[in-house]
């Protein structure tokens, strides 16, 4: 049974044109630049397909060596089918799905020490499985539909990628297997980021953001998984990977399909498998540390001094997740943060924050000159685990347009500029947190009601960001860079957001009680403090013009709440003094 991924269409895609089509790896990579993006199931199959096209793509093409290589490669508009085309055919045997001996990025005649096999909903997060039982899952763990090879074909490296922690199914031949089952197992390769990557306008621009100067001697000794020694049920803990190409095919489970032949089709699907330890990334030391970030490019990170003190070793880092609950433009600090190359010194004056390498290297003024009329986005997935990471509770995904000049090497202006526009939106939110805070109590709220409050606070928030998110995204890809002076940009951003929070203001002030009108003294101490609406939205503006002042000159607009004597806003204030 044969089913090999080099000849095999397995990768859905949208060309240009809009038509939908499925292409084998040596057709997507040939046509990469007809290729308007992959068509997968889920967001979260895109960072460990899109890594498995990078790694062909180093190795085939022996690069880029360096920016003028890249340069070469993107005056060429396409990738050279030719060196692809001899790399895949001298491969071709590893990427046989089925090979009985070596089948892709699996352990041939892996077998259960309790010669188990469990269903393939154990490598599809949203199918119910085990304890990991998702709210509306539409199939049952017994018997969820069976899978093409194709599908199982990206599910195998979803799995390699996010797989779940804790316990494992122990194999045949794992000397560390004990009682039938390993523990301890980490998540899958990507599971501990919070992967960005940046994506453009056709898959050959995607893969083309993607490609990272790796010089010679580097990429002589990084190799993929298929160009190292079969896998087998052993696995190791203590070899580093040896380059980012080894760390896009880390193979984090040791995995086996179960392919049978549909009785209605007479074609090949796959309704069990088997998924046991598999190789785990050394992290027990700083140098290791240190070792994982330069290796991984798809990723933020973030100093860590509790593992700092841990290792007696400075600067380590540790990747920054992506927050579900947060839009991905609320964290464009860890995104455009350099990503500084760091010495063998103590590095005690290191950065607070590393970005994304993938992204930085966008910055280079070469590759800036050649992407400024590219619309280049970043892509943002994470999975977040509960239940000591054994059960995935929440997936990420969210995309955001970039201009490359904000990842200018050389200049700083509008990336402060718009790290600025966040910073100041933060605090424009936080005071309209506080009106609904203040409104609350006026209204008859005990301070003391924390968990109340908060969630008045809270609603106000999410209401807020959800009318902001759609104004940011469309002014930070209307921005003008190639302009000197970032202020009228700034400016035009403030005014967005004034008369948002305004609104929303309005919608909570006209939501509020009689009671919130009337106000009443709460006495704290020795001082006593007034609650009252016209006095909340008095302190919402003042609060509104201070946050948004390094952005934009205060709104001198005068309040439209009345106290309930008929008495202008300035009197109450007066009063409560």
């Amino acid at each position: 049974m044969d089913f090999n991924l080099v000849d095999e269409a397995w990768l859905p895609v949208v060309l240009n044109d809009g038509s939908m089509a499925r292409l084998s790896l040596r057709e997507v990579l040939a046509r990469a630049h007809e290729v308007h993006a992959l068509a997968l199931e889920t967001a979260s199959q895109l960072p460990p397909v899109i890594r498995l096209l990078l790694a062909v793509l180093h190795r085939a093409l022996g690069g880029p060596t360096g920016d003028r290589q890249w340069r070469e490669w993107w005056f060429a508009g396409r990738f050279d089918a030719e060196p692809v085309e001899a790399y895949l055919a001298e491969h071709r045997s590893r990427f046989n799905l089925f090979d009985p001996a070596v089948p892709f990025m699996q352990a041939g005649g892996l077998e259960a020490l309790n010669g188990q096999t469990k269903t393939v909903a154990l490598i599809i997060p949203h199918v119910a499985t085990g304890n990991n039982v998702p709210l509306f899952s539409g199939q049952r763990d017994a018997r969820p539909e069976a899978l093409d090879p194709a599908r199982a074909a990206r599910w195998l490296l979803h799995t390699h990628a996010w797989d779940t922690a804790a316990i494992k199914t122990g194999a045949v031949g794992d000397p560390r297997a004990r009682a039938g089952k390993t523990v301890g197992n980490p998540v899958g390769s990507l599971g501990q980021l919070g992967v960005a990557m940046p994506t453009g306008p056709s898959l050959w621009h995607t893969l083309m953001c993607n490609l990272l100067p790796v010089d010679a001697q580097t990429l002589a000794a990084d190799k993929p998984v298929w160009e190292r020694a079969a896998l087998t049920a052993r696995w190791d803990d203590a070899v580093l990977p040896s380059g980012p190409v080894s760390l896009f095919t880390w193979p984090s489970r040791r995995i086996r399909l179960l392919p049978e032949t549909d009785p209605a089709s007479g074609q090949p699907v796959v309704r069990q498998v088997l998924v046991c330890a598999g190789d785990r990334l050394p992290l027990s030391s700083g140098h290791e540390l240190r070792h994982w970030l330069q290796c991984e490019p798809h990723t933020a990170w973030k100093r860590s001094t509790n593992l700092e003190r841990r290792h007696s070793f400075r600067p380590v880092y540790w990747p920054v997740r992506h927050a579900p609950d947060r839009q991905l433009w609320r964290g464009l600090g860890s995104l455009l943060a350099r990503a500084e190359a760091l010495g063998a010194g103590p590095g005690n004056d290191a950065a607070a924050l590393q970005g994304p390498r993938a992204l930085a290297q966008l910055g280079s003024r070469g590759r800036r000159a050649l992407l400024r009329d590219v619309p280049v986005q970043v892509l943002a997935v994470g999975l977040e685990y509960g239940t000591q990471s054994s059960v995935v509770t929440e997936a990420y995904a969210d995309t955001l347009p970039l201009p490359v000049a904000l990842l200018s090497a050389e200049d700083r202006t509008w990336r402060d500029a718009v790290l600025e526009a966040v910073e100041a939106t933060s605090r424009a939110v936080a005071t309209l947190a506080q009106l609904a805070h203040h409104l609350a109590v006026a209204a008859g709220c005990r301070p003391e009601e924390e968990g109340l409050l908060a969630g008045h606070r809270r609603r106000a928030r999410e209401q807020a960001y959800a009318a902001l998110d759609g104004q940011f995204r469309t002014w930070l890809a209307t921005l003008q860079p190639e302009e000197a002076d970032p202020e009228p940009a700034q400016d035009a951003w403030a005014t967005t957001v004034r008369r948002i929070l305004h609104e929303h203001a309005a919608d909570l002030l006209d939501g509020a009680s009689p009671a919130a009108f009337r106000g009443r003294e709460i006495t704290h101490g020795d001082s006593t403090q007034r609650y009252d609406a016209a006095l909340a939205e008095l302190t919402f503006r003042a609060a509104l013009n201070k946050a948004l002042a390094n952005l934009q000159q205060p709104d001198d607009t005068p309040p439209t709440t009345s106290s309930t004597d008929g008495q202008r806003q300035p009197e109450l204030e007066s009063t409560a003094r």
